[in-house]
């Protein structure tokens, strides 16, 4: 795929995520929202989540390792802010959190929350902040080598058309021994062409995925270790005219963790 179409692509996205859609529940399927029974430490931090953030959150499964109190962490396709205000409880007022996004319309529901979510945490100053920009190139966001401990991502890799090069660059941004934590969209085949150029459900997170084996290849390739899975869970179409689009494809979400030696 050349620059011009990875380009439109990533219009395409941001256009469904910022126009398309105006709250989660407007999702054809389940792959970019799945239902996961939350931890008491995760349901704590979510009762203190502005509900706007939350009605505009799209996500596949639960992103957050433990022990993440006083470190760095990078949350990719940051959206609403959801995962990141998580973060920002989680990591405590010692720690800090930078998300990233490329839709404005996300960004602004995001960033308008900051000081609420500071408030209510407790903290004297936000640690957490939001930077336009694409996973694929981190650098012209001005992220450095080396600078996080932990990066998070909740169904956005599928998105990227041009996965090796979102995996290079959070490898290169994350420090040695950093960790990668994530749920994404996986098919049991690679998806057809015809396919991941329909803007519907490749914005739906199902034409964009990757088969397993092409990530864990892909993976290994950027320079990480053999991805470790830690959940995974069935995607469901509810929809007749996606299902028939899509025939016997079937999908997963799965989380993965990965790490950089």
């Amino acid at each position: 795929m050349d620059s011009i179409c990875k380009t439109d692509k990533h219009e395409e996205v941001s256009a469904y995520y910022g126009e398309t859609l105006e709250k989660s529940d407007d999702l054809k399927t389940n792959a970019c929202c799945t239902v996961k029974a939350y931890p008491p430490r995760i349901q704590e931090a979510l009762g203190m989540i502005h509900d706007e953030v939350l009605e505009k959150y799209y996500g596949c499964g639960l992103t957050l390792p433990d022990g993440l109190e006083g470190l760095r962490v990078l949350d990719l396709g940051s959206g609403s802010g959801r995962d990141c205000y998580l973060v920002s409880y989680l990591v405590g007022a010692q720690g800090s959190v930078v998300g990233i996004d490329m839709t404005d319309e996300q960004l602004d529901v995001a960033r308008r929350h900051v000081g609420y979510h500071t408030e209510r945490f407790g903290y004297a100053s936000p640690n957490v902040e939001f930077k336009k920009g694409l996973i694929e190139k981190l650098d012209e966001v001005g992220l450095e080598d080396h600078s996080f401990d932990v990066a998070i991502s909740n169904c956005v890799i599928n998105l990227c058309p041009d996965k090796p090069a979102a995996l290079r660059e959070i490898f290169r941004v994350l420090k040695s021994g950093g960790q990668f934590y994530f749920s994404d969209v996986y098919s049991n085949e690679p998806v057809p062409e015809h396919l991941v150029d329909d803007p519907v459900l490749y914005g739906e997170c199902l034409s964009g995925a990757l088969s397993e084996s092409n990530f864990i290849q892909m993976a290994l390739d950027s320079g990480f270790r053999e991805p470790v899975e830690i959940e995974r869970s069935v995607i469901t179409i509810d929809n007749e005219e996606v299902s028939q689009k899509v025939g016997d494809l079937k999908f997963h979400s799965i989380t993965y963790s990965i790490h950089k030696d």
